[in-house]
């Protein structure tokens, strides 16, 4: 292979990461902080919008029907919404299908999709059809917030707090991708695991209350790339020292993974993704009230920087497209 050859190679975006990706968009473009939906104000009423897509090709596993894969890309922009504190209100699809796909499997997507949008309480309003090499589906929303902007700068002192569900999604992917999900497919924990990617049920309902307590958070983000990512972007941002205390995970997930093999289960925890989960950071004084709701406190935020787990970095940094789960 020649220079030339080497050079293009080092110019793709494989590998490149998604992450700098967006720097470029931000350097192009001059928009702000990313702050997983963008708010804008129009004769002084705030918005929220949000746009989210997926490619078959690469996301649906074997387990996933058509009808899953429309519920699920509308679970993933209503989250980012719900751990924003922000109510979705409508959504337009943008949906291109390859010439030989069955109509079955259209109108199967089409009830995904608008199902997943009654869940959360959006309107489906339609969208566009194209034709391509690829099924991919792109969602965008947009929605009314409640509490103001949240961002994802976590306050020194806080205590972040997540429902405690990690792993379930993360133990799938594993398995999956070392060709050991077919031999677990019976497992209590791996069956969990599945349903949770194939139909990601939020708990919309308690918005209300999380706005009613809304003084406590400072950060937020949800857990679509991983709890890594989710960390490691809070502490970067927000330039601070966050110190995990406890893994974020049911007694009965950790239980169940007796019955597993060779797992890491830290590697579960923290490099799973597509929970859909929220973590916020909030004021010590407000765990309580957090707990009350089904939260879950697990790490603190203090003054420096980087993430710790057992005295030392956390090494696992969540999913980034064109790199893949990334460790260091």
């Amino acid at each position: 292979m020649g220079k030339e050859d080497n050079t293009k190679v080092g110019n793709v975006l494989r590998g490149f990461g998604e992450t700098n990706l967006i720097s470029i968009i931000r350097s192009i473009t001059g928009f702000g902080e990313d702050n997983d939906l963008e708010f804008l104000e129009i004769d002084g009423n705030m918005l929220a919008i949000k746009i989210d897509g997926i490619s078959l090709s690469t996301s649906r596993m074997p387990f996933m029907t058509y009808f899953d894969m429309g519920w699920k890309v509308m679970a993933a922009v209503g989250s980012d919404f719900l751990v924003k504190l922000t109510k979705p209100l409508y959504a337009v699809v943008s949906i291109t299908m390859r010439g030989d796909s069955g109509i079955d499997e259209f109108r199967e997507l089409i009830n995904g999709l608008n199902e997943g949008a009654n869940y959360l309480g959006m309107k489906y309003l339609g969208g566009d059809l194209n034709e391509g090499l690829d099924n991919v589906i792109d969602v965008a929303a947009i929605g009314k917030p409640l509490a103001g902007i949240i961002g994802r700068k976590p306050r020194v002192g806080d205590v972040l707090v997540t429902k405690p569900y990690f792993g379930y999604t993360g133990l799938v992917f594993k398995l999956y991708y070392s060709n050991e999900l077919n031999r677990w497919i019976d497992s209590r924990v791996v069956r969990e695991g599945i349903e949770i990617l194939k139909r990601p049920r939020l708990e919309m309902n308690i918005l209300n209350d999380l706005l009613r307590h809304r003084e406590c958070i400072s950060a937020s983000m949800d857990s679509s790339d991983g709890l890594g990512k989710v960390l490691w972007t809070m502490s970067t941002d927000g330039g601070v020292k966050i110190i995990i205390n406890e893994l974020p995970v049911s007694e009965d997930f950790l239980n169940s993974m007796s019955e597993i093999g060779d797992v890491n289960i830290e590697e579960a925890v923290f490099n799973g993704g597509e929970e859909f989960l929220p973590v916020f950071s909030v004021r010590r004084s407000c765990i309580p009230v957090f707990e009350r709701l089904g939260f879950k406190p697990f790490a603190t935020v203090e003054e420096g920087e980087g993430v710790y787990f057992k005295g030392s970095i956390l090494r696992y940094r969540g999913w980034d497209y064109f790199t893949g789960w990334a460790s260091t």
